[in-house]
């Protein structure tokens, strides 16, 4: 029996103590209606209720701050001007988080990244993947789903649109 694209990432977070997420540009109001990212995150909330788990962002369009998502919990470098000083203290508090998940069961969750600024979410997601041995990676991105060699074996790559796999 095939799984659904939501049914392996609900797999893959129920197996793990820890869920870093990071949200792309496929989530963005540019791409999306508020309504639909909406679903989106209040699907994901669900979702992630009970873990501990951090959200990198590159939007810099606040929706997931209206989120029920914790504010405190999320990480948003590309954020306008007047949450730039929170922007810092919570990029600090996703490194601390990020170095305590090491050794742990650890789920990546990458939504919607492209390579409008991989060094921020897909190239550190893929190298925190390789060097947590307990981890799992799940890329799910319409146009960019690839993943690398060294993903080979604890990678799962899904070529539908994120908001879409959550929303709907």
């Amino acid at each position: 029996m095939n799984q659904t694209p939501y049914e392996i990432i609900k797999e893959k977070i129920d197996e793990a103590e820890f869920v870093l997420i990071g949200i792309g540009e496929e989530f963005s109001l540019e791409n999306q209606t508020e309504e639909q990212l909406q679903r989106a995150y209040e699907c994901l909330n669900t979702l992630i209720a009970g873990k501990t788990y951090f959200i990198v962002t590159m939007n810099s369009d606040e929706v997931i701050f209206r989120s029920k998502l914790l504010g405190f919990f999320i990480a948003a470098p590309f954020t306008d001007e007047k949450r730039q000083q929170s922007s810092q203290e919570q990029w600090n508090a996703y490194l601390s988080w990020l170095s305590a998940t090491l050794g742990h069961r650890l789920c990546i969750l990458e939504l919607g990244v492209g390579f409008a600024n991989p060094q921020v979410i897909r190239w550190p997601f893929e190298k925190t993947a390789v060097f947590n041995q307990k981890s799992s990676f799940v890329r799910v991105n319409q146009k960019f789903p690839q993943l690398s060699e060294e993903l080979a074996g604890k990678g799962i790559s899904i070529a539908e649109n994120a908001v879409r796999v959550f929303a709907d």
